[in-house]
């Protein structure tokens, strides 16, 4: 489009954009539509950037035309696709015309790129993010995704390309490479992509050859393949992540991809993808696919199904939003809420409830809510520096196993609302989660912290749910603290579906159960120490059995321990071995 030579900046990058290359203004639209003002910076593009240099009277190389773009815009947030331009030199220059600077990756890292001076890192590479965070940085996991308006572009499928490649066949990819060459050997896959030139003379791939296709050309071949093949770099190792997943998915071509750990997440293999192992199993999947059109189309459409309604561009840019918000805004929260003052202590233990009764509401007092949340603000700033406090490592530990992404989780004592960010932070996954409390002004402050979550004021003794509706739930450090506990347990088992969790539960188990009163963050209260052959009782009683539990402090020579246990129905199905 060399008219465009000729037009004005916003022209030519609205132009560029709408070409469907690469991300295009998927990310920036989305976060629109989620309430922010979003702006796209091809910061590399030699043409597109002399232009706004011009238009502005300015000068100089891309970076500092960018730093220059920035100091104009002051937005909120920078945030950089290409961590190449992430060195520290390039961060230094662009730290002062931001509050948050944020970089994605979901490819080597470049030598250059200064991690350190991020304040998030985005990554669709699982084992990335574990590793940044293990670096004490603060890194997030989030699947990459499609944009649906492409299908408008597109117009109706018509599929008569019978099995497709469409990406790169570089060095970058070898041993993705060599696979291709491989099936190709076996089967009629015809190849698009980039990096051909460094294939051999006499190689098959060259030979099946089309050529490149980037941006709406690529989405088009794609929604012309009746089969469409996928396969991970190297960096990738177990983990599936690449834009290849929901470009074909959502363009309408049956999905046939590399097994990798994580799939399962994503898709339902076997009904919206098909998974191999092997280049023999790839091929001889590919071949019978062939020879089953109406099998390969139904997984097809499933496949497109589900990548428009669970992996579109607009649902992960909500989620972006609400992470950027609630990072923007902590260091102001930690400054309101201050220091929690002293938290627990004073015990005296007591022979009898009687004179409790008005301790068990302790938790409606007015100021706890405001001294627990400062507590919170200072191990939030520490998780997201890579020290993680034991205790809620302890939960996601034990709702790994049995909480799929969006699954649905109850926390009873939920307070104000904590768990729901820490949770979908350690399991890097989405959760439908809902808090209930009976203290009115913790729920009002779950509500203001995360209004994308459900909150309620409920007792957890009576609880607004149906009967076995709910596949997980948990009960948050709240039993030790309710004098009528075993009505709280028999109205959990009552609303579960599948598991319980009974988080940070003081036991003994030389001793009956203990009673005592505290002083929690200066409010009287009632804390009970269980006995443990008694308080895993309770739970059998109302027909749930031990499943797992985790110890995560104990003092052998008082008697006094601290664990989390789950529990499960004797019919309970783990969520990996259905579907």
């Amino acid at each position: 489009h060399p008219e465009l030579l000729k037009m004005g900046y916003q022209t030519q990058l609205d132009g560029f954009l709408g070409t469907g290359f690469g991300d295009a203004d998927f990310y920036s639209r989305g976060m629109s539509l989620a309430g922010w003002h979003a702006s796209d910076v091809v910061a590399n593009c030699v043409q597109l950037q002399g232009t706004w240099a011009r238009e502005h009277g300015c000068s100089g190389d891309l970076m500092a035309i960018l730093v220059e773009q920035m100091r104009r815009l002051k937005p909120d947030v920078i945030y950089l696709q290409n961590l190449a331009l992430a060195s520290a030199e390039n961060l230094l220059r662009l730290r002062p015309h931001t509050r948050l600077m944020v970089g994605q990756i979901a490819s080597g890292i470049p030598a250059s790129a200064h991690l350190q001076g991020l304040d998030i890192i985005v990554s669709s590479f699982p084992h990335f993010v574990q590793r940044f965070r293990q670096a004490g940085l603060c890194a997030y996991y989030q699947p990459l995704a499609f944009d649906p308006r492409i299908l408008a572009q597109l117009g109706c499928r018509r599929p008569h390309l019978p099995f497709t490649f469409i990406g790169g066949i570089s060095g970058n990819h070898s041993t993705g490479t060599q696979l291709l060459a491989d099936v190709a050997a076996l089967t009629p896959l015809q190849v698009w992509g980039y990096g051909a030139d460094q294939l051999p003379s006499d190689s098959l791939l060259r030979q099946r050859h089309q050529g490149e296709a980037w941006g709406r050309n690529m989405f088009q071949l794609m929604q012309s393949s009746c089969m469409t093949l996928n396969r991970h770099i190297d960096t990738a190792e177990r983990f599936a992540n690449n834009m290849r997943l929901f470009e074909a998915t959502g363009s309408g071509a049956m999905l046939l991809t590399d097994y990798k750990d994580n799939l399962a997440d994503l898709f339902r293999i076997g009904e919206e993808v098909v998974a191999y192992r092997s280049a023999n199993e790839c091929a001889d999947l590919a071949n019978y696919y062939l020879n089953h059109p109406e099998e390969a189309e139904a997984i097809a459409l499933a496949g497109q199904a589900r990548t428009l309604k669970d992996h579109t561009y607009d649902r992960r840019m909500a989620h972006t939003a609400e992470i950027l918000d609630r990072h923007l805004r902590q260091p102001e929260v930690c400054r309101h809420f201050g220091s929690p003052g002293n938290i627990s202590y004073g015990y005296q233990q007591l022979s009898s409830t009687d004179q409790l009764t008005e301790l068990g509401q302790a938790r409606k007092h007015p100021a706890i809510p405001e001294r627990q949340r400062a507590l919170v603000e200072l191990q939030l700033e520490q998780l997201y520096h890579g020290q993680i406090n034991p205790i809620f490592q302890v939960l996601a530990d034990l709702l790994d196993a049995i909480v799929l992404p969006h699954g649905r989780v109850l926390e009873i004592g939920c307070s104000s609302g904590y768990y729901y960010e820490i949770l979908e932070y350690l399991l890097n996954r989405r959760l439908n989660f809902i808090g209930v409390d009976y203290s009115d002004a913790f729920i009002g402050m779950a509500r203001g912290m995360y209004p994308k979550a459900r909150f309620e004021v409920a007792d957890g003794a009576a609880l607004p749910f149906d009967d076995h509706t709910l596949p997980c739930v948990i009960s948050s450090c709240i039993l030790l603290h309710t004098l009528n506990f075993r009505d709280h347990i028999r109205e959990t088992a009552r609303v579960a579906q599948d598991y319980v969790i009974a988080h940070r539960t003081p036991i003994c188990r030389q001793r009956t159960t203990q009673v005592m009163k505290k002083l929690a963050y200066e409010v009287e209260t009632v804390e009970l120490r269980f006995n443990e052959t008694e308080f895993i009782q309770t739970f059998l009683n109302e027909g749930l059995i031990l499943d797992r539990q985790i110890e995560y402090l104990s003092h052998l020579d008082l008697d006094q321990y601290e664990v989390s246990y789950r529990f499960r129905f004797f019919n309970t199905r783990r969520p990996e071995l259905s579907s």
